[in-house]
């Protein structure tokens, strides 16, 4: 699986994000980003957790919005701590 850190990634609606952590479980990429402007030109201090998902060929990038599976990838990532 490719290494997204770093890469700007823009979701169907147009918002930006950028990829500051990566990690895969079950084959499925897992992507900690933060909100960028537009333009590119700054970051934002918004934080989501996000999970690849292919069909037919395609990718598509949707928000994790199991808190347990947050919870695991986070914490895999060392970024919360297990008793959080």
């Amino acid at each position: 699986m490719e290494n997204r850190i770093n890469q700007v990634i823009t979701t169907e609606n147009g918002n930006k994000f950028l990829i500051l952590h990566q990690a895969i479980y079950n084959n499925t990429n897992y992507y900690v980003c933060c909100a960028v402007e537009k333009d590119e030109s700054d970051v934002k201090e918004d934080f989501y957790l996000f999970e690849e998902e292919k069909e037919n060929g395609e990718v598509f990038i949707n928000l994790v919005e199991d808190d347990k599976m947050a919870k695991f990838i986070l914490e895999h990532l060392d970024l919360l701590e297990k008793d959080e």
